[in-house]
């Protein structure tokens, strides 16, 4: 294959994939506030229902409630599962969730089967397709356990329903050891660095926020290494 051949090739990839982008920025935006809408039915129905409405100073008090629960998950979902499940993968996670423990493992098994290279088109693609295979296996079994799990729990011995609990981290240090595998070096670097600084703002304001700042410390690290180990070394 010619060079001329394989870069109308990866042209045509790369528009392919822009018009791809911008219908599913549209489309993603469209249902993503259609879902924000409905999240709010239920409450509106039930105050229309029952003639409680809540004041206003009641709402701002269980936002801020809620933020300084989950503020920091609204600043580090997008910033640490983009490359990963990238446009279209986001605005499915958005809707349906349970992104660490189910979108993210999906979206990288359909990389690494596919033997795709990060941020490529076909990368893109195949977490898309990850990403929604996995939503419909989780609506079709959660169907299923919620419908059982009231007569199956209460049968299980206490220590395997203690043991649902480290589900997450099994699942988030599986997906780390596979992608630590692709450069072990960098993984490592990154988890140490981690470690120290969860260490350091414990206790300290900082705290609420550690995963964020270990998320901005790590991009850095990888662009620092990347630049001056990998892209240094293949210059030579």
């Amino acid at each position: 294959m010619s060079v001329n051949t394989v870069v109308a090739t990866e042209d045509r990839q790369q528009e392919g994939l822009r018009k791809f982008n911008s219908s599913i920025k549209t489309a993603g935006l469209f249902f993503v506030t259609i879902a924000m809408v409905c999240n709010f039915l239920p409450a509106v129905y039930a105050s229309i229902v029952t003639g409680q409405f809540p004041e206003v100073g009641q709402l701002v008090a269980l936002w801020i409630a809620a933020a300084s629960a989950f503020g920091v998950g609204w600043f580090v979902q997008p910033i640490s599962m983009y490359p990963m499940t990238n446009l279209a993968g986001c605005f499915l996670c958005w809707i349906t969730g349970n992104v660490g423990d189910l979108r993210l493992p999906a979206a990288n098994a359909a990389q690494k089967v596919t033997n795709c290279e990060q941020g490529s088109p076909k990368a893109q693609i195949m977490s898309c397709l990850g990403v929604t295979a996995s939503v419909f296996v989780s609506c079709s079994m959660l169907t299923f356990f919620a419908a059982a799990g009231a007569v199956i729990m209460p049968l299980l011995p206490k220590f395997v329903i203690k043991a649902f609990g480290y589900v997450l981290p099994c699942i988030l240090g599986g997906v780390y050891a596979d992608l630590c595998s692709k450069n072990l070096s960098l993984g490592v670097i990154i988890l140490i660095v981690c470690l120290v600084m969860k260490k350091l703002v414990m206790g300290t304001p900082l705290a609420p926020w550690v995963m964020l700042v270990n998320i901005i410390i790590a991009v850095i690290i990888a662009r620092v290494y990347f630049m001056t180990v990998l892209k240094g070394g293949k210059s030579e």
